[in-house]
């Protein structure tokens, strides 16, 4: 409808997938890295999960426009179906015959000597499983048994299951734990920043060769919070913003117009937070909530906070925000369990405490429309607040188990959790940010400031320059000294140990463990693996110049430092404190 006003042939951001459209922000690279890592191991499921409108798609085409040409890909796009139905669909996929009134048995059998005929000509076979979180447990169980189809060291078939969050919890039930147990790699999807929606919008006007600079820095941020990074979201609204914009004869979408086009497209979008029936009036007032709720947008702090846009709506909604939450206390401000959906409500605004330790903060010079416009908070006190809403331990760790993919309930956000889900908790006594740097996980860490009480936050980014933070809801930059002073010498992280078994690894031990110790440790000093599965003299040097090249003890036992020393060096799936080098 506007292209021959801009110049173009083809709308940029249409809602259909294409090609030439295909942006991967750091988090779909991620993602990409992950699935991909999944697939070229001997694991039987890989698991993608995300918001709606993520880009899960996106990540999963990107994924089969890299697969080796050896690889036949069988896609299931509706999962609604009964077992028998899936296992037939897969034969269709796979060009596999069968019989009309075929059995479960005869389907089983027809896939696995067409499995076997692919292994033998030097192929993989992948499913690729869509909107998983519509699969009923029986058919999820008959996924699980196709993938025993397995030679002495590989599986035959491997299995990508793709869905919104409601698929971690369809796999937390008990009957499914053995299905949940294979799964070797997970990866949870976040919206894009701000500086990603302003490269996706630019990006998108690209691809169509658009001579235009439609979009400002400060309406790509203004769009960013009104949409949470969402892309489907941003397509939406960028869409509406040109097509009022040339209804104005302008090639450039104003504030006011992008302000508009967010309320005529979010307000059928955005879900309501309190139950209300969605009209135009709720839907501007909770957009307003959304928007307003932030502590602030791109603000310094000249003590060293830096502020990233992250709304603590949005936060949630990041990383997975419907939660089987059984815990039904929940204080103003907090999250409230509504039909399975948290509900995030503003915090109300605490007492503000002056203190030295809080430093000024300068706002950003673009706000976002709100009609009628929302005074601005008071930095300090805003500072407080996210203090106030970090002094839960348990709330840090749950969001240190969705940086691994996993939802918990409030009450099992503990140590003893990681076990049921194929991690190891383990508690360090130092405050040393280098030794995070090696072993390279996101990490939970206690802070205190002068006569205040403890609060949580979850180490998340290593930058050059700063250390980013999730708390109270909220994504911020700190500098290294200002962490320093804080920290209280300690920290929590989570891992997955080799072969699932966090004990020591000694010498004269037996099994495969020794043997897994064997080969990584071969293939990281570039040596020949010696092939045993015997803790000999040979591996126990092998082990003590690689604790000696990374710093560690060199005391011959791959304890648990060494071995997450050697999963990060390895580089095996996981969350990183460096996710860009993934």
């Amino acid at each position: 409808m506007y292209k021959d006003f801009f110049g173009i042939t083809e709308s940029p951001f249409s809602i259909v997938p294409s090609a030439r459209f295909l942006y991967l922000s750091e988090r779909h690279r991620e993602a990409l890295t992950h699935m991909l890592a999944s697939l070229s191991g001997g694991g039987g499921f890989g698991l993608l999960t995300g918001e709606v409108g993520t880009g899960k798609t996106t990540v999963l085409r990107a994924l089969v426009a890299r697969l080796p040409q050896e690889t036949q890909v069988a896609m299931v796009l509706n999962p609604a179906l009964s077992a028998q139905e899936l296992l037939a669909t897969i034969c269709d996929e796979l060009g596999v015959g069968y019989p009309q009134d075929a059995s479960y048995k005869v389907l089983t059998d027809c896939i696995y000597r067409h499995l076997l005929a692919n292994h033998s000509a030097g192929k993989q076979t992948l499913l690729l499983v869509d909107e998983a979180q519509h699969l009923m447990p029986d058919v999820l169980e008959q996924l699980r048994l196709l993938t025993n189809l397995e030679t002495d060291s590989i599986k035959l078939l491997k299995v990508v299951l793709v869905g919104q969050p409601e698929l971690q919890q369809l796999l937390q039930q008990e009957r499914l734990r053995q299905l949940a147990q294979r799964i070797t790699s997970r990866y949870h999807l976040l919206p894009l920043t701000d500086s990603e929606v302003e490269e996706y919008i630019h990006y998108r006007l690209q691809a169509v060769e658009c001579l235009h600079k439609v979009f400002e820095p400060a309406q790509t941020r203004q769009i960013a919070r009104a949409t949470g990074g969402i892309p489907r979201l941003i397509n939406l609204v960028c869409d509406k913003a040109m097509l009022l914009a040339c209804q104005q004869a302008s090639h450039k979408a104003s504030k006011a117009i992008v302000s508009q086009a967010c309320d005529e497209v979010l307000s059928w979008q955005l879900p309501a937070t309190n139950g209300a029936a969605a009209g135009a009036e709720p839907a501007r007032r909770r957009r307003a909530l959304v928007l307003g709720g932030a502590l602030l947008a791109g603000g310094v702090l000249s003590g060293g906070i830096i502020y990233q846009a992250v709304q603590p709506s949005d936060w949630l909604s990041q990383l997975g925000q419907r939660l089987a939450l059984t815990d039904t206390a929940a204080n103003d401000g907090q999250a409230v369990a509504m039909s399975s959906v948290v509900a995030v409500h503003p915090a109300p605004e605490p007492e503000l405490v002056v203190q030295t330790s809080v430093p000024n903060l300068v706002l950003p010079p673009e706000q976002p429309a709100i009609s009628p416009p929302t005074p601005q908070p008071d930095p300090a006190q805003r500072w407080h607040a996210v203090m106030t809403q970090s002094r839960s331990e348990r709330q840090a760790m749950q969001t240190l188990y969705r940086l691994w993919g996993y939802e918990t309930r409030l009450s099992q956000a503990n140590c003893e959790t990681s076990q049921r889900v194929a991690l190891s908790c383990y508690q360090g006594k130092t405050a040393a940010l280098e030794q995070l740097r090696i072993i390279n996980r996101p990490v939970l860490v206690t802070l205190q400031e002068p006569g205040q009480p403890p609060y949580y936050a979850v180490v998340y980014t290593l930058a050059p320059e700063h250390v980013e933070l999730l708390l109270g809801g909220e994504r911020i930059a700190v500098g290294y000294d200002w962490l320093q002073q804080r920290w209280q010498p300690g920290y929590t992280l989570l891992w997955r140990p080799p072969l699932g078994e966090e004990s020591t690894i000694r010498y004269g031990q037996r099994g495969e463990r020794v043997r897994w110790l064997d080969q990584h440790l071969s293939l990281l000093l570039g040596e020949s693996p010696t092939r045993s599965d015997r803790f000999d003299q040979v591996l126990l040097e092998r082990l003590r110049r690689f604790q000696r090249a990374q710093d560690l003890a060199a005391d011959g036992i791959a304890g648990p430092q060494t071995l997450m020393v050697i999963d990060s060096a390895l580089n095996l799936p996981g969350p990183t404190l460096h996710p860009e080098k993934s």
